[in-house]
């Protein structure tokens, strides 16, 4: 295994960031932080299915959605992914080197750095060689 990363890159669809509000715990108080993010009712409406997954309800008697899961589709800022394919992969070659080593002779040569994800990985090989030029 040859790495060099600086961690997994996980992005927001860059389009919904301006109406995404939240439900302060205590609205005098923001540092007791917040109960749930959502969108407006209309805000919800305006980018449609498959953008974004929330839970309708009411809140100061409007109608707002609370965000469950974003997925962004079709927005330009989403074409190429919003970091979790990065962490689906990584996943997947931490289970192939975690059975590895224990089958074959493992080795990480790490070319500069390794944060985050790829640390984990180097790691689960546990030979590591670390070369910086």
């Amino acid at each position: 295994h040859i790495a060099c990363n600086s961690g997994a890159r996980v992005g927001l669809a860059e389009e919904l960031k301006a109406y995404i509000k939240a439900k302060w715990t205590d609205i005098d108080e923001p540092s007791r932080g917040f109960d749930f993010l959502y969108l407006e009712e209309e805000d919800y409406k305006r980018f449609g299915t498959g953008v974004v997954v929330g839970k309708k309800m009411t809140l100061a008697g409007r109608t707002v959605y609370e965000i469950e899961s974003i997925i962004g589709e079709g927005l330009k800022s989403t074409a190429g992914g919003i970091g979790v394919e990065n962490l689906q992969g990584s996943g997947l070659i931490a289970g192939e080197t975690s059975r590895a080593y224990s089958e074959v002779f493992t080795l990480s040569y790490v070319t500069g750095r390794s944060v985050g994800i790829g640390a984990y990985l180097n790691r689960l090989g546990q030979r590591v060689i670390q070369m910086v030029n």
